[in-house]
């Protein structure tokens, strides 16, 4: 049985060279694009030793609702890009770290934003939504 993973939530992180979830767009993106992206980003880290265990962003958005004719914008929060490191991939962690940035969004929600909906755009694969809709 794997040992339980304490993490903590920073907006710094200084040990992230040796992330990798996989997905050479969210590495590549974890290198090169948050420094110039303007979402707020959040970082993972692993309470024993310090390394990232995943990475997060969230954006001021909105969602469009109704018709063509009568339509009004919701403000949202949306979950912008989320990556987990392989290392702690498929160790019961999804639940975990998804009540953990829905604690996140909330307070933005409440405190900075105004929002009413989080926002979350995923692939389609049943693993992912089967994970979202548990949380």
């Amino acid at each position: 049985m794997d040992k339980k993973i304490d993490f903590y939530i920073d907006n710094e992180c200084e040990n992230m060279e040796d992330f990798d979830c996989g997905f050479e767009v969210f590495n590549d993106y974890l290198q090169k694009h948050i420094p110039k992206d303007k979402a707020v980003f959040h970082y993972i880290i692993n309470s024993d030793d310090d390394s990232l265990i995943a990475y997060f962003s969230l954006l001021a958005s909105c969602v469009l609702m109704g018709d063509f004719n009568k339509h009004h914008f919701i403000p949202a929060i949306e979950l912008k890009m989320f990556a987990v490191d392989k290392k702690y991939q498929k160790r019961n962690l999804s639940n975990k770290l998804i009540n953990a940035i829905i604690n996140i969004v909330n307070e933005y929600a409440s405190e900075y934003v105004g929002a009413e909906l989080f926002v979350l755009y995923s692939v389609p694969t049943d693993h992912v939504v089967h994970m979202y809709e548990k949380s």
